[in-house]
């Protein structure tokens, strides 16, 4: 039994010792700390849970994301998303997706223009997902 269990036992006992010899005010005051607590660890707990799912995103990231030909790719299900922008991602952690333009590929966000993969296969012969235009 770990020492918070041990404190927290010792502190409903003293809780239910109040009660039971009429202190009712100082066992409501005991059970407000009691609250009081465990709201901060419940915080606590939901706090480390969102760092947890982030670390485990930003490992996944690190799986999955390579560099071919200067460009960044995403494995996602055997499809390879992108390409996208080196100079983004590199200097600030973004994945943006690059778009075609006149014989090579354009940033949106960082307006660098980049030359065009080579191949619409990789060395494996695996296919890469469709870049899809969102805006003409």
């Amino acid at each position: 039994m770990g020492k918070q269990t041990m404190l927290h036992y010792r502190l409903f006992k003293e809780i239910n010792d109040l009660f039971a010899s009429g202190h009712d005010d100082q066992a409501r005051r005991l059970l407000m700390e009691v609250q009081s607590r465990s709201i901060a660890l419940h915080d606590e707990i939901a706090l480390l849970q969102n760092r947890l799912k982030t670390l485990e995103e930003t490992v996944d990231l690190a799986r999955n994301l390579f560099r071919r030909h200067g460009l960044y790719w995403l494995k996602a299900n055997r499809i390879q998303l992108g390409p996208f922008c080196p100079r983004c991602y590199e200097n600030e952690g973004a994945l943006i997706r690059l778009e075609r333009a006149q014989g090579g590929l354009h940033c949106p966000y960082c307006l660098a223009t980049l030359p065009s993969p080579l191949h619409p296969l990789d060395a494996e012969g695996s296919p890469h997902a469709k870049i899809i235009p969102f805006a003409n």
